[in-house]
Parts: structure tokens; sequence; C-alpha cells
């Protein structure tokens, strides 16, 4: 009579741990990919400014949020504006790009996430060129380290 499993002569069952593994590499690779979807773009070479009172992002809004990186180059005295990854050096250009985004998410927010020595004309650039966007919810981003 043919028996499955591969129990041997003591009729108890192995335990296979191939399929296991296959199984958890497959949930491993699930939940690393929805996770990273809802990470902001940011720029590693910013560095934020220090407010004791910085609150943590809401996780519920976090699927609604676009950050818009401001480098400062004190070399020449310029601001440096980045949004996923891309690089607009005329500010006026990121507009189009916010309407359209604002017209997919009613409950779109921007993050704007200046470097410390920014001087606060860029930032108040930058608040304008969002609301010519049509966005009117704006946070900022500090540390609290």
């Amino acid at each position: 009579m043919a028996g499955g499993g591969g129990g041997g002569e003591s009729g108890e069952p192995e335990f296979q741990i191939a399929p296991m593994i296959d199984v958890l590499l497959v949930l491993l690779i699930f939940f690393m990919s929805i996770t990273s979807a809802e990470v902001l773009k940011v720029d590693k070479k910013i560095t934020l400014p220090i407010s004791a009172h910085a609150k943590k992002r809401d996780p519920e809004m976090s699927k609604h949020e676009i950050a818009i990186n401001i480098r400062w180059d004190s070399k020449q005295n310029k601001s440096l504006l980045l949004v996923d990854d891309i690089a607009y050096p005329a500010i006026s250009d990121l507009i189009p790009y916010l309407k359209e985004r604002r017209a997919k998410d009613d409950k779109l927010r921007v993050v704007i996430r200046g470097d410390k020595l920014l001087p606060a004309i860029e930032v108040q650039r930058v608040m304008n060129l969002v609301g010519e966007g049509g966005i009117a919810d704006i946070s900022f981003a500090a540390s609290n380290k």
C-alpha cells in the first residue's frame, strides 16, 4: 500500500521545512512591498531643524502626503527643490505636478522638509508655490533630536 508524507518505517509524518520557508519568504516580500509604498521620499542630505515639540507623523495621513525637500547650497547661495527624487531648478515648474496630484487626491498634504540653514524667504516661496498648486494643507518637518 502506498503511503504519503515520507514517514519512514515508524508511520510518523516528517516535518517538511522547505515549504514553510517558501511561505515565509512570500510573506516577507509582501510586507516589504506594501510598507515601502507608504514611505515619503526624503532627501538624506537635508539636516532638519530641531524642535523639542516635534510630533510624529499621523500614519493614516501618510498615504496622502508628498514631500518637498529644499536643500540650501551656501556656496552658491541658492536653494534646490526636490520632489520624488526629481530636481526642480525653476520652482514654478512644480505647479503643474502639484495640481495633478491634488486632482487625484482631495486629502493631499505637502510636507516641507527644509534644511536648517535655509533662509525663511525660501520657505515662503515654496509655501506660495504650494498654494498656487491648489493645496492648502501644509506641514513642516522637524527633528526632536
